[in-house]
């Protein structure tokens, strides 16, 4: 997990910081879970410590179990953003992607209220692999490196996430 001071994390983008809010409650609900420090590791946010096993509060998709030492991503996005309040989207960067597809790595997608605090709605685990489908193209700009943005509605069921 990214360690910042939390003067550096005011001057932060909301979005980013939002981000750091939503990993870590997603850390504290999953103990199976340490997290990592971007120096040790550039393309994940944490590895699986203690066996792994789906669950109500983290349904898994194509899987039955994590073992001990999967690199995990963590991505979340708000269940609603923006004026016309439509759906939030995760953005993927590519070679984040091509990283945990080589490392037999999953996502695990988070889906979260739309304030400041980013409380989670829902939480599902998805093998890198199986989200490469999902992805219709990578974008690329000047200024970033290529990324795609896959709504949280490919991922869950809207029954899921709107209650």
């Amino acid at each position: 997990m990214v360690t910042v001071s939390s003067h550096s994390k005011s001057r932060l983008p909301a979005s980013k910081r939002g981000g750091f809010n939503a990993e870590s409650a997603v850390i504290q609900l999953v103990p199976e879970l340490d997290p990592v420090s971007d120096t040790d590791a550039t393309h994940y946010d944490a590895r699986v410590a203690d066996v792994l096993s789906p669950s109500d509060r983290l349904p898994f998709y194509g899987m039955c179990v994590l073992e001990v030492g999967t690199v995990v991503e963590i991505k979340s996005t708000m269940a609603v953003s923006g004026s016309n309040q439509r759906r939030g989207r995760f953005h993927l960067r590519r070679t984040q992607h091509e990283h945990l597809v080589e490392q037999a790595g999953v996502y695990l997608f988070a889906v979260c209220e739309p304030t400041p605090t980013r409380d989670l709605i829902a939480a599902k685990i998805v093998p890198a692999t199986t989200i490469g489908g999902l992805v219709e193209s990578w974008i690329d700009t000047d200024d970033r490196p290529p990324f795609s943005k896959i709504a949280w509605s490919r991922i869950f069921k809207p029954s899921e996430v709107e209650r």
